[in-house]
């Protein structure tokens, strides 16, 4: 900025205004003398609505930053209501002496980006009637810096601001059914504006680091960037070196913070978002790989991964990465294709969200119908008939790997609507791991149902295939059951390529001419031992070879989420069912073997 600028920032826009205590010295030991925050982070710490006309000082352990309070009034006022409403409550706000200060600090997409504001903004002329009433009232409305004010104006005081970012992001970060609990909370409190005045600064949500306990799938993205970024520390040595600086940056770009979270829209729901954040986290650990002496061909490590307080197993080669839990079902969580910098189980469970109550009164036709501006915390509508009977939830994360014995008749519309008959408890089962000299060796033991007793017992070997280009995969399954017991033993997988209508996107099988079905397609292939999904646009090819085997199924994994233009579907992967028809009785056990493979898609044509 002093390059550019000619200016040396002093103070620095928070994300999201997401506050941790330590935050202030952090940033004051990087320089930073000021940032602002809500009015909410102020009032709900002890400050009363009359003393935020200023700014406080805060510190930790001594190290001490200005923080300003940014007026919740005003965010709600500009752009969505008339100028006048904006000059009148200043008015009520000013002071003879003029030494008070406040403080509008928003987002620009409010000018423009959320629904109806280009034209409310722009060509109904909101903008430019705003600047014309700040020039004309400019004899008691002065804008001012945040620098100008704080060489002019002393603190109000010190204060200590618990963790905190704005009402609607404490909410956000609650589970579903709490959320409407606060809601149904405050509501109920408006209705008694005298005790809404005294007790709604403290009726808050929760807090932002329960997005990584509420959706596991962030957890494991922040884990991630933690494992490159505690690797760039221990290889700090290397400081300076182009691999090193290549290394940082690509780190920094994964620390995004868009795609960590979800709130009214967007975020962690959009999965371009997050395939670019551990495409920067990949390529960082390839740079960083040419300066660690601890690198070798193969590695293999038991460590807790993502702070469960159970261990996670890695293992990776110079082609691929994964990460196995044990504990959840056996389940690969992530596998990084390092030539394409590409996290191919980037999926995202299906879960109920607070916004899912009003989608079945709407109706598509609507949702173009009204062009004024108006708050995302208003009700969307749909963009397509119909999306309420798609709100399945997942019992579990879609990660890769996770173990299902199914009835016979079980059909793939059973398994897209997460309503398929378990035979026993595997995808929640929690299986023992261990590393082996090649690979992960993973076990469980449940019950079966109707069983009489009988327990179920599965081993799954993972292994790098011998040139490296994907996992083999080695089941050996056995019942103690006296009578036979049958059953379609599937282990579920989920790859996502971004999107399912795309027609460079589709389904192949070197055993049958599938005709590139797209990847929204719905289906059961009963005699095919081989079964990819292929991605032109990216050049990539992911596979899956099944020796005595029953086919596959497969379907589109969609979320319904909230979009600034309405609810909508949004890809979150393709699921793939590799089956094998069982019948096991008198403890014999059933051998059977998976390889899942991938490449560049020219590599296959040549």
């Amino acid at each position: 900025c002093k390059e550019h600028l000619g200016v040396m920032p002093r103070g620095m826009w928070l994300t999201e205004r997401v506050w941790e205590p330590h935050m202030a010295r952090i940033l004051a030991e990087a320089g930073v003398e000021y940032a602002a925050l809500d009015d909410s982070h102020f009032l709900c710490s002890g400050p009363r609505p009359e003393d935020l006309y200023g700014y406080y000082m805060t510190e930790e352990e001594g190290e001490a930053i200005k923080v300003f309070p940014i007026q919740e009034k005003l965010r709600y006022l500009v752009p969505f209501h008339p100028v006048e409403e904006t000059i009148s409550y200043l008015r009520d706000l000013a002071t003879e002496g003029g030494e008070r200060s406040v403080v509008l600090h928003d987002d620009g997409e409010k000018f423009g980006v959320w629904p109806g504001t280009y034209k409310s903004v722009f060509e109904d002329g909101w903008l430019e009637e705003f600047f014309t009433a700040l020039t004309e009232n400019q004899d008691w409305i002065h804008c001012v810096t945040y620098s100008q004010y704080m060489d002019d104006h002393p603190p109000l005081g010190r204060t200590y601001i618990t963790c905190a970012s704005y009402q609607e992001m404490m909410a956000w970060a609650l589970p579903t059914e709490r959320q409407r609990e606060l809601r149904a909370a405050r509501d109920a409190l408006a209705h008694q504006p005298e005790l809404e005045a005294q007790c709604g600064p403290f009726l808050r949500g929760g807090f932002w680091r329960n997005f990584l306990a509420k959706y596991p799938e962030s957890n494991t993205m922040q884990k991630r960037m933690l494992q490159v970024s505690k690797r760039l520390e221990r290889l700090r040595e290397h400081a300076g070196t182009p691999a090193y600086e290549e290394a940082r940056q690509y780190l920094h770009r994964g620390q995004c913070n868009c795609a960590y979270w979800h709130g009214q829209f967007g975020g962690l729901y959009l999965n371009h978002l997050r395939t670019a954040i551990f495409e920067q986290l990949i390529r960082a650990d390839i740079a960083l790989d040419t300066l660690d002496a601890t690198h070798t061909p193969l590695r293999l490590e038991a460590v807790d991964f993502d702070g469960d307080g159970q261990d996670e197993l890695l293992m990776s080669n110079d082609t691929l990465g994964i990460i196995v839990s044990p504990h959840d079902g056996g389940t690969v969580v992530e596998l990084d294709y390092k030539p394409g910098a590409f996290n191919l189980i980037n999926t995202l469970a299906r879960r109920e969200e607070p916004y899912h109550d009003n989608l079945p009164e709407q109706a598509p036709e609507n949702s173009a119908g009204d062009e004024g501006a108006h708050s995302i915390h208003e009700p969307f509508q749909a963009k397509e008939a119909g999306l309420h009977a798609l709100l399945f939830q997942d019992h579990w994360r879609r990660a890769s790997l996770r173990d299902h014995f199914l009835a016979m008749d079980t059909e793939v519309d059973d398994l897209y609507r997460n309503q398929a008959h378990e035979l026993a408890d595997l995808p929640r089962s929690t299986y023992v791991g261990s590393l082996t000299k090649h690979g992960i060796l993973l076990t469980t033991e449940v019950p079966l149902e109707n069983g009489a007793g009988a327990i179920l017992q599965v081993r799954k070997e993972i292994s790098f295939t011998s040139d490296d280009s994907g996992l083999e995969i080695t089941y050996d399954i056995s019942c103690n059951s006296a009578a036979p017991f049958s059953g379609l033993f599937c282990p579920e997988f989920g790859i996502n390529f971004l999107t399912e209508s795309a027609p460079d996107r589709y389904f192949h099988s070197d055993d049958q001419d599938l005709e590139r079905p797209m990847l929204n397609s719905h289906g059961r292939l009963e005699t095919v031992g081989h079964l990819a999904l292929r991605d032109e646009w990216q050049n990539l090819e992911s596979g899956f070879r099944l020796e005595q085997g029953n086919g596959f199924f497969f379907f589109p994994l969609e979320t319904i989420s909230q979009s600034e233009c309405g609810q909508e579907r949004v890809h979150q992967g393709s699921m793939v069912y590799p089956c094998w028809a069982l019948t096991l009785s008198g403890g014999e056990t059933v051998s059977r073997k998976l390889t899942w493979y991938v490449r560049r898609l020219n590599a296959v044509h040549e």
